[in-house]
């Protein structure tokens, strides 16, 4: 899928807010987890993203923990 350069900002200001998950980004631009880190991979700076892709995965494990807490 073609995005303009708003879109492709748009996208990744969703991306690096902690309150938006890939759930919504989805719905709004019908686009995978995947496709969401490939924009961010081919739009912001390398460093950039491998904190973004830290910060992402650790927010992850928190979710899975919050959710065995919960259900125990």
């Amino acid at each position: 899928m073609k995005f303009n350069r708003s879109e492709i900002s748009e996208i990744i200001e969703m991306a690096w807010d902690d309150k938006t998950n890939f759930g919504c980004i989805s719905k709004i631009y019908n686009i995978g987890e995947d496709q969401v880190k490939k924009i961010m991979k081919k739009n912001i700076k390398k460093k950039s993203y491998e904190i973004w892709r830290k910060r992402i995965s650790h927010r992850s494990s928190q979710k899975t923990q919050l959710k065995g807490r919960i259900n125990a």
